[in-house]
C-alpha cells in the first residue's frame, strides 16, 4: 500500500481457509484502484465480484481469474497460461506485451464479455512444438487490434475500430461484426465457410478471407476473416 508493506487483514475482512490442491480466492467489492490481482499466478481460482484495477493477471502460467465486473488496462498482459473471463469490459492492451518486449501472450485464454480498448493482444506468438496457442474472444474492440501479432488468434463477435492486424505476420482475426477502416494492405483471398484454428477449434459461417498485413512482406501467414 503505497511504499509499506501491510497485511491483507488491515485491508480486507477475511474468512475461510484453502489448501494446495484446492485453491480458491473469491474478493467482494470495488477494487477500482488495486492493482496487479493474479500476477504470475500459476494454479487455482480468483473470482473477483466487482471491478478491478491494472495489470490483472499479468503474466500468468495457470488456474483461473474470473471478474464479475470491469477491469482496467493491461488485463493479462503477457499470459503464458491459465484463463482470464471477464463479463464486463476492459481497458487497453489485454494480453499485449509491455513497452520494450517483444513477445506478449504466449498461451491461455482471455474471454472478455464485453467491449475492450486498443492494442490488444500486442506481439502475441503461439509456438506449434510446444502447443501454445494464445486466444483472445471479446465482443467489440479498439484499434488496432492485433497489432504486431505472430500467431495469436483472436475472435471478435461485435465490432472492430481502426486498423485490426497492423503488422501482422501470422496469426487470425474473425471478426463477426464490422470494421471501422480495414488496412489498404491486406488482400482479399476469397469466401470461406468454416475456420479451422490452431487449436482444433471450428468456426462456420460466410466469411470474406484476406491475407495480410502485405506492408511487413511480401508473402504473410497473416489472416483477417469479415463475416458476411
Amino acid at each position: 500500500m503505497g511504499n509499506q508493506t501491510v497485511k491483507l487483514g488491515d485491508i480486507f475482512d477475511i474468512q475461510g481457509k484453502s489448501t494446495k490442491e484446492n485453491l480458491r480466492v473469491v474478493i467482494e467489492g470495488n477494487l477500482e484502484n488495486v492493482k496487479r490481482i493474479g500476477e504470475k499466478m500459476s494454479s487455482g481460482e480468483i473470482i473477483i465480484n466487482g471491478n478491478i484495477g491494472m495489470h490483472l493477471g499479468n503474466q500468468m502460467t495457470g488456474g483461473k481469474i474470473i471478474v464479475n465486473g470491469n477491469a482496467d488496462d493491461w488485463a493479462g498482459a503477457m499470459l503464458k497460461g491459465g484463463e482470464l473471463e471477464i463479463n464486463g469490459n476492459a481497458g487497453n492492451y489485454v494480453g499485449a506485451a509491455y513497452r520494450g518486449f517483444w513477445k506478449g501472450m504466449e498461451d491461455g485464454i482471455i474471454r472478455v464479455h464485453g467491449k475492450i480498448g486498443r492494442e490488444a493482444m500486442l506481439w502475441a506468438r503461439n509456438s506449434k512444438g510446444e502447443n501454445k496457442w494464445p486466444i483472445l474472444y471479446c465482443n467489440d474492440a479498439g484499434s488496432f487490434l492485433g497489432i504486431h501479432n505472430h500467431g495469436g488468434t483472436i475472435i471478435v463477435n461485435g465490432d472492430t475500430d481502426v486498423y485490426p492486424g497492423a503488422d501482422q505476420a501470422w496469426g487470425n482475426i474473425i471478426v463477426n461484426g464490422k470494421i471501422l477502416k480495414k488496412l489498404a494492405s491486406y488482400k482479399k483471398i476469397g469466401e470461406k465457410k468454416e475456420i479451422s484454428l490452431p487449436n482444433g477449434e471450428i468456426i462456420k459461417g460466410n466469411y470474406i478471407e484476406y491475407s495480410g498485413d502485405h506492408s511487413v512482406k511480401k508473402e504473410t501467414n497473416g489472416r483477417l476473416f469479415l463475416k458476411l
